[in-house]
């Protein structure tokens, strides 16, 4: 058999395949000197130089210095400015701990000439403990203050603008709910640019637009560069995130979702800092947050109430179409993919059950293909536990590991293949990994995007096949040709979205990369079945366990200890002032030396110590007695009423601590009120809260009682997050603690 047509045709699908991922060319970086209507990331990394200088968690000194140059930046471009001010509370499925803050958000207005509703430029101006935050939220911060720059420099928009820098995001999108939950600025319909970064690099994507998106797609298609994805929307949902857009999406308004995702390795973590940001994605999200909203500014925004849901994908730039569509070409997938298999079946390449038998083997095959995938980083990681980030388990080069799970798919798609082709037939197996394709898209028509990643490729490839099964079977070239044809769309879509899964991290992404390398196999084997032998699965296995073991071994070597950013490592300090005792705790197991000198004991709940995490299993040691003074509670009042007792109290840190926390056992709080604002109530109550008031919170708790004399234990803590403060602490050589807590915690019994 000639196979050189094969040959040359899968090369030329996979040059399509790779030039597709690499001819995208990022964002060229514009200077300080670009003219005043564009966008230009050096002058907004000036700012970000500035608000990421240092850590800004809630109520710290970088989170001060970082409000206030905000307000005078906005006032100095001649914007309305003003600080909303409010308390928030997030209730976590999770935990019976709510989470709440007293917060200032920065709101900055241009009015418009002729308004028909508000667009707003949100970003979120806090960050995590110990985190510069110069992607996260650094790059949206840069963004909305340079996209403010541009449009007051230029002609005044129709519509009214706001500048919104919420804070408390990483407390529970707390900012985002308190703008929600007060009176807008201005009426009428409001349309929300949000911008985030999970990494500080790639692409920035629209990942989630609001419903229905039909006229905001459309005017995102408008702007250069844009990319966006539906997606991206469901898959989202699985991944251990949130953004503002949550809490306005809640409240009803128009949004927009875009943010950056490589580079995740660093994001939550203190080496987030301004020069390891990419200019090319800050220059990238600026453009298409100005020219987005240039247009919305000019829209009458009145009318983006209406229309309907349309799928929105990004091949080969922004393409979008209505959801009817989605449904439609799945449905003709089936229907052509039935067709070829009855073209088998008559020409007896297959029989039915050899189909049903192949299909069954393709999708054991396919969720295989995504586990193995998953394998070499999660083994890395057991083997050295340092090699990952602490957030979201990343390496900080991922290149060989990413290789590795595509090789590890690869392996065992190529292996399954060989291994049952002479018993179930070439053409048996190639329908019917169509087949599971097909059932798949199928299953996710009630997901809006996913069938569309899925029949974009296919049904192309199957229409390529059928046109090749109407041509002579002497025409060996133009047959090829047919298929070649048919191949190009799954080129251009599937391999980047091979690529665009490890986004999600290693440790989302790569199955997710498996999945998609398995629909890609499964629509190249007209031309890759006939190259492949009919025997020898052993081997191909063998060397496909040497290729990945290689791989995962380079990948090892490449982030080995001193060749990377520093490795990180996760440690908390916690005095129990009732028993003059301390722990070194952390939710994960030692790093390193230095976290295993610290992490002497097996893992296991720590409630006297981490009362805002009873139940996990923490690794811990005995740790040195810090002199710091526990929280205070004072009582202010404590009556008896009808089933139960009121108290009041004054929680505050003496040793200056931001964050106060508050539990009760022994009685079930029927109303609390902390810092004059509500908490959700409830059995197995806590709290914990972050001000900037040196004199603490009062709090009031309508208890029903329930335990012996009716007493109530109340477990008090509060948190800071400098380790400094413990006698003999030594910060680890070469590598940085991520989110460290030094809490006190102490029990009133009343």
């Amino acid at each position: 058999m000639d196979r050189l047509p094969n040959v040359l045709g899968l090369l030329v699908v996979l040059l399509v395949g790779v030039a597709a991922t690499v001819v995208p060319d990022p964002a060229a970086p514009l200077g300080a000197d670009a003219p005043p209507d564009r966008f230009s990331a050096a002058r907004a990394a000036e700012h970000i130089d500035v608000v990421a200088a240092e850590p800004r968690p809630l109520a710290s000194p970088g989170h001060t210095a970082a409000r206030d140059y905000l307000l005078r930046e906005l006032e100095d471009l001649g914007w309305d400015t003003t600080v909303q001010e409010g308390v928030g509370w997030f209730s976590p499925t999770d935990s019976h701990t709510r989470r709440g803050a007293r917060l200032s958000n920065v709101v900055a207005t241009l009015a418009g000439t002729d308004p028909t509703g508000t667009v707003v430029l949100a970003a979120h101006y806090d960050t995590v403990t110990a985190s510069p935050g110069a992607s996260d939220d650094g790059i949206g911060v840069g963004t909305v203050l340079e996209t403010a720059r541009a449009l007051a420099d230029g002609e005044r928009p129709r519509n009214n603008v706001v500048v919104l820098v919420t804070d408390g995001e990483e407390r529970g999108l707390l900012g985002a709910q308190l703008f929600t939950t007060q009176p807008p600025p201005f009426p009428g319909p409001m349309v929300v640019l949000n911008h985030e970064a999970r990494g500080n690099a790639g692409m920035p994507l629209t990942f989630r637009i609001s419903s229905p998106n039909a006229d905001l797609v459309r005017i995102l298609a408008q702007a250069p560069d844009a990319l966006a994805d539906s997606f991206t929307q469901t898959a989202f949902e699985a991944l251990p995130n949130d953004t503002d857009f949550r809490r306005f999406d809640e409240a009803g308004l128009h949004g927009y979702d875009t943010a950056i995702a490589g580079g995740s390795a660093y994001y939550h973590t203190p080496l987030d800092t301004p020069d390891r940001l990419s200019r090319s994605s800050l220059q990238q999200m600026g453009d298409v947050a100005l020219a987005t909203a240039l247009t919305l500014g000019a829209t009458d925004l009145t009318a983006l109430g209406g229309g309907t849901d349309i799928v929105a994908t990004t091949p080969w730039g922004l393409l979008y179409y209505p959801r009817w569509m989605e449904v439609a070409l799945t449905l003709v997938l089936a229907v052509a993919v039935a067709v070829l298999a009855v073209v088998r079946i008559r020409r007896r390449d297959a029989s039915a059950g050899q189909i049903g038998r192949a299909t069954g083997v393709a999708l054991v095959a396919a969720v295989a293909a995504g586990g193995a995938a998953f394998l070499p980083w999660w083994m890395s990681q057991r083997v050295v536990p340092g090699l990952g980030s602490v957030p979201i388990s990343e390496p900080y080069r991922t290149g060989f590991y990413q290789l590795a799970a595509v090789v590890a798919a690869v392996g065992v798609l190529t292996t399954a293949y060989v291994a049952v082709r002479r018993r179930f037939g070439a053409p048996a197996f190639a329908v019917g990994a169509l087949v599971v394709v097909t059932l798949v898209a199928l299953a996710a028509l009630p997901f809006m995007g996913i069938a569309s990643v899925l029949v974009l490729p296919a049904l192309p490839a199957v229409l390529g096949v059928l046109v090749a099964e109407a041509i002579p079977q002497r025409s060996t070239w133009w047959r090829t040709v047919a298929v070649v044809a048919g191949l190009l769309p799954a080129a251009l879509v599937t391999v980047p979205a091979v690529l665009a899964s490890f986004d999600a991290g290693l440790m989302f992404g790569a199955p997710l990369a498996g999945a998609f390398v398995a629909v890609l196999f499964a629509l190249l084997l007209p031309l890759t079945g006939p190259l492949l032998p009919d025997q020898g699965a052993v081997p191909i296995a063998v060397l496909t366990v040497f290729a990945v073991v290689g791989c995962t071994l380079l990948g090892g070597y490449i982030n080995r200890a001193g060749a990377t950013a520093p490795r990180q490592e996760e440690v908390f300090y916690s005095l129990d002032a009732d028993h003059g005792e301390a722990v070194w705790a952390s939710p994960d197991r030692p790093r390193s030396d230095w976290s295993a000198d610290l992490l002497t004991e097996s893992p296991a709940p720590l409630p006297d110590y981490f009362p805002w995490r009873p139940g996990t299993s923490l690794a811990h040691g005995p740790a040195p007695i810090a002199p710091l003074e526990p929280p205070r509670v004072d009582v202010l009042d404590d009556a008896q009423v009808d089933g139960g007792r009121v108290l009041q109290l004054r929680l505050s840190s003496p040793r200056g601590a931001a964050t106060l926390g508050l539990w009760v056992e022994g009685a079930t709080v029927r109303e609390a009120i902390v810092d004059g604002a509500a908490v959700e109530p409830g059995a197995d109550f806590g709290f914990l809260y972050t001000t900037e008031n040196p004199e603490g919170i009062e709090v009031r708790l309508d208890l029903e009682t329930t335990g012996p004399a009716d007493e109530v234990e109340v477990r008090v803590a509060d948190l800071s997050g400098d380790l400094a403060v413990v006698p003999g602490y030594t910060p680890p050589d070469g590598k940085v603690v991520v989110g460290p807590i030094v809490a006190v915690t102490r029990t009133v019994v009343r």
